[in-house]
């Protein structure tokens, strides 16, 4: 493992920061940073860090969820609370369908 949860922590409220993502990260605890060996096409240790954001009518739930490469030591994509994936670091990427979500990592495993 290269992050600890701490890190992993600063990882996300980082680029919460650097993408304007609305939301805010709660304390470091189990709850709000978990790791888990492998998530949705990344692989190897992957942290999930909670952020917390005022609900809308729009929003099934107050949260969504940023995932991060423990290799890489870097956000791979997030989830919003409806369950979408989006990576606003790759450009164009606004919301991705399901379909371009799996080439994205598809791609990335392979090297």
């Amino acid at each position: 493992m290269n992050l600890s949860s701490k890190q992993a922590l600063e990882i996300a409220s980082a680029y919460t920061e650097k993408y304007n993502l609305s939301g805010k990260n709660v304390i470091n605890n189990e709850r709000t940073v978990k790791s888990y060996d492998g998530f949705d096409g990344v692989e190897g240790i992957t942290w999930i860090v909670l952020v917390t954001i005022e609900p809308t009518i729009y929003h099934a739930d107050s949260e969504f969820s940023i995932i991060i490469s423990d290799e890489k030591s870097q956000v791979e994509y997030i989830i919003d609370a409806n369950g979408h994936y989006y990576a606003p670091h790759i450009k164009g990427s606004g919301g991705m369908t399901d379909e371009e979500f799996d080439s994205l990592w598809d791609d990335d495993s392979d090297s």
